[in-house]
């Protein structure tokens, strides 16, 4: 039998509309199949790994201490080795040391002025404040002979006590009555050699060279070399030989002492003439007065 052309030419579209029919129903189908699989809710990972806790500090004992610092204080809360510093108001504390995950130990710092009152106690884990539950305070008191000597450098050191002891700038400069106002105020008695009555002072009293002749004569206190700093200790007195020859030309008090990580030590000084509260030994003797040399008296 023969097909006429159209005949054949409707097959062929039917058999061809056909397999596209077939193609994208097929194509279709997998879409939806695949489409279907992406809506199925996804199982979710099982939670392994331990959240981390929030470190919190809950109380801090003793609640005082000294002006000088020294201190052990306990701090306790919750999560604590996570603590990685504690400032007593700007001051950081020394020797932190974990006792356990609730129990923390440091030694406060010198008060930073070295006055009576009340200082914000903060831990630091990292850059993080660590909350605390209270309002943690340490307040610091004058307790020892060198926390008297300091208050009172501290507080008189720009503003001089003209009224009770006189001010001896107008004689050639006031930085031995100074340095022996802080002495009396630690304790020391006035003596014979050694006094001030009203703003009438003795020479050793107020005259550098022989307030150190005088002070080689006290019984009990030690005269260290510059290489001896690192048996100086808050509140030694410091004299002076602007051009290292061994002329007495000014002295001063030790206001602090800095142990550095790399073992070296820094000096700092309080007095008058220049008048300074924390003024640098290695600076002084370095840019100030080159080729000067210094020596101190331990106080016991």
């Amino acid at each position: 039998m023969r097909h006429s052309p159209r005949t054949v030419a409707a097959a062929a579209v039917f058999v061809v509309s056909a397999l596209l029919l077939a193609g994208c129903t097929a194509a279709f189908a997998e879409t939806a199949g695949t489409v279907a699989q992406r809506l199925q809710p996804r199982p979710v990972p099982s939670a392994t790994a331990t959240p981390i806790a929030i470190p919190t500090v809950e109380a801090a004992s003793p609640a005082s201490g000294s002006l000088s610092g020294g201190d052990t204080v306990t701090l306790t809360g919750s999560s604590l080795s996570q603590v990685t510093a504690v400032m007593f108001g700007e001051q950081a504390a020394t020797d932190l040391t974990v006792v356990d995950e609730n129990t923390i130990t440091v030694v406060a710092p010198r008060h930073a002025t070295y006055q009576s009152g009340s200082v914000a106690i903060t831990a630091k884990s990292g850059e993080q404040t660590v909350p605390a539950t209270g309002d943690l305070s340490y307040e610091y008191t004058a307790v020892s002979d060198v926390d008297r000597q300091m208050q009172y450098a501290l507080a008189y050191w720009k503003d001089y006590n003209d009224d009770e002891w006189g001010n001896y700038n107008p004689l050639g400069g006031d930085c031995a009555n100074f340095v022996s106002q802080t002495l009396a105020a630690r304790g020391w008695e006035q003596t014979a050699t050694w006094r001030n009555s009203a703003g009438s002072a003795t020479s050793a009293w107020s005259f550098v060279p022989a307030l150190d002749n005088w002070l080689q004569t006290v019984p009990d206190v030690t005269r260290l070399s510059s290489e001896q700093r690192d048996q100086v200790a808050v509140g030694d007195v410091a004299v002076f030989s602007w051009s290292g020859t061994g002329y007495r030309d000014h002295v001063m008090i030790v206001s602090d002492v800095i142990a550095n990580d790399d073992g070296s030590i820094d000096i700092k000084l309080v007095g008058h003439n220049v008048d300074d509260d924390f003024r640098d030994l290695d600076e002084t003797l370095t840019e100030e007065h080159p080729g000067g040399d210094v020596w101190f008296y331990s106080i016991p």
